[in-house]
């Protein structure tokens, strides 16, 4: 429970100001569709906890976290 809350008190962290200063590397297809995977519930804890800080430390792969998202609402 205090990794879960730990990673979402790095990702609300991650909304601030400081977030224009994080990479923004391409992103490979293998990591498009991981995002994809993650966004859909398609992974397991591990897997969800392991590629996070991932999204979260690239401005590219949070922009395709939260298009995902919105394209399956």
């Amino acid at each position: 429970m205090n990794n879960e809350i730990a990673l979402l008190t790095q990702f609300l962290e991650s909304l601030g100001p400081e977030v224009s200063g994080h990479s923004a590397s391409p992103l490979t297809e293998d990591q498009i569709e991981r995002i994809r995977e993650f966004a859909s519930g398609k992974l397991g804890p591990s897997e969800r906890q392991a590629l996070l800080p991932s999204i979260l430390e690239n401005d590219t792969a949070l922009h395709t976290l939260v298009k995902t998202l919105q394209a399956q609402a």
